[in-house]
């Protein structure tokens, strides 16, 4: 049986490493990327909380927070962001999502093949 991890708060989400799961020290540096969502996917129920990002092609979920809708992240695009501690961290990220969005274009583009 698979257990299900709780929901974090937003707190422990801004400070802990999106991708490799570390505590981010107060004194250190914290990175972050901000991402943008698809037109057609509706995230106004996360606003301003944290939101579970499925990595398929990892078999794992990653936190983001999705800032209020009259952020300056919000305005410079970003509709979902990660914390990260490194960055090592963000570019492995990066890689990750890239191709989690090649393969998500690619399932969309065979709809039609059966």
């Amino acid at each position: 049986m698979k257990l299900k991890r709780k929901k974090p708060k937003i707190k422990h989400v801004m400070t802990t490493c999106s991708w490799c799961g570390l505590k981010i020290r107060s004194e250190g540096p914290i990175y972050a990327i901000g991402c943008k969502k698809c037109p057609e996917v509706d995230i106004s129920k996360y606003e301003s909380k944290v939101m579970p990002v499925k990595i398929s092609t990892l078999g794992k979920t990653i936190w983001s927070i999705v800032p209020p809708a009259d952020s300056d992240a919000r305005k410079d695009g970003n509709d979902f962001m990660f914390t990260l501690c490194s960055e090592e961290c963000g570019d492995q990220l990066k890689e990750t999502l890239e191709i989690e969005k090649d393969l998500g274009e690619l399932i969309l583009s065979a709809k039609h093949i059966y």
